[in-house]
């Protein structure tokens, strides 16, 4: 990916179930169970969703580990039951590989949110810098496209310097192959000869530069 597009697709289009209209809870219960299961039917040929995005990925035939999520409510009795298949061997990540639910960082009024490092790897990998930072007009648990300012990814100037460049214009969110959300920038950053020494720096001149759109929601 580039031109931002792995920080953005980290942090945008994720939802979280809802409760009941007259619960007060901010908080669900999350547990999840993998098992061992078989198909009614041997030798089924199944089309995979892992070969998806994948191709080749699915291993399991008619036997394959089964992945059970259920998130709950204890006061309100919301709950939401997820089902999927997994590898044979699911792969841990923590929040740094995923380049989501880290803290984000105050610059002005914007916030610095991180993305993946560029190599996302399980936990006994190293994972190396972000290769994307998002900056966004709000803190949030869960981001909007037009919370988006820009991103901010590394670089290297016409001299071979390590840099930042800066992209905004977060114009619309096309499908891809699969039918999924893809976001584009209109604006990549260094085609104008912009450079930034720091992630911060980019940032100050997305605020600066890049106009709020009609409507936006105020920092917290």
């Amino acid at each position: 990916m580039t031109g931002g597009l792995g920080a953005l697709a980290a942090h945008l289009d994720y939802t979280t179930p809802q409760h009941r209209p007259d619960c007060t809870a901010t908080t669900w219960e999350v547990d999840y169970r993998l098992h061992r299961a078989e198909r009614s039917e041997r030798n089924s040929g199944h089309s995979c969703p892992l070969d998806t995005d994948n191709p080749g990925a699915c291993g399991h035939g008619d036997s394959h580990q089964a992945l059970a999520v259920r998130i709950y409510c204890r006061r309100c009795g919301a709950a939401t039951e997820l089902r999927a298949e997994l590898p044979e061997v699911p792969m841990r990540f923590d929040t740094v590989r995923l380049g989501m639910g880290t803290k984000p960082k105050r610059c002005g009024a914007l916030w610095i949110y991180q993305g993946p490092p560029p190599q996302q790897g399980i936990l006994s990998d190293q994972p190396g810098e972000p290769q994307w930072h998002l900056v966004a007009r709000r803190n949030a648990p869960r981001l909007d496209p037009q919370d988006i300012v820009g991103a901010v990814e590394p670089a290297l100037t016409p001299r071979g310097r390590p840099c930042f460049t800066a992209h905004w214009g977060l114009t619309e969110l096309t499908p891809d192959s699969g039918g999924r959300p893809t976001p584009v920038f209109q604006h990549i950053g260094g085609s104008d000869g912009t450079y930034f020494p720091t992630v911060t720096a980019a940032a100050r001149w997305l605020g600066e530069n890049v106009p709020a759109p009609t409507g936006a929601v105020a920092p917290a």
